[in-house]
């Protein structure tokens, strides 16, 4: 029940993150509405492959392999960043309908040393993305006006 309710969460805040990419032009992601922050494109970039990685980060993946994946999903359009979203949310969720009481209680290192338990992985991944998802959201607006994209249910 917990883990639904974290999903549906998290399922929100995917949809959302999609209404505001709806909003924008692959030249749009080259923008910097704040100087010394990141790009609207960085961040998109790094929300959409934030829950893969954040997964694996909490199934013990190295630094090692952690770089090899950032690598491997660097995305060039909004097409292709909506499609890593999308993919990244189905194997988050795949992944944590499979566990089990027990292995969600199983406690997971990640490669710089932090320990939680996978539930509170979840709950860290969520935390995560939504904490990118209204920069992302201030720095569309900063550029282009309110969107009309409600951040809550």
């Amino acid at each position: 029940m917990y883990v639904e309710s974290v999903i549906h969460q998290l399922s929100f805040s995917v949809d959302t993150v999609i209404q505001i990419i709806d909003c924008l032009s692959d030249d749009d992601l080259n923008d910097r509405p704040m100087a010394n922050k990141r790009s609207i494109g960085e961040i998109v970039q790094h929300l959409c492959e934030l829950m893969a990685a954040d997964l694996f980060i909490s199934n013990s993946a190295t630094k090692k392999e952690m770089d090899t994946f950032y690598e491997s999903v660097k995305c060039h359009t909004i097409v292709e960043l909506k499609t890593l979203l999308l993919r990244g949310r189905e194997q988050l969720i795949n992944t944590y309908n499979l566990y089990n009481e027990e292995e969600l209680m199983q406690k997971k290192s990640s490669y710089w040393g932090v320990e939680y338990t996978r539930f509170e992985w979840l709950l860290e991944i969520l935390v995560h993305f939504t904490h990118h998802r209204a920069q992302l959201h201030t720095l569309v607006v900063l550029k282009n006006g309110d969107m009309r994209v409600s951040l809550f249910e």
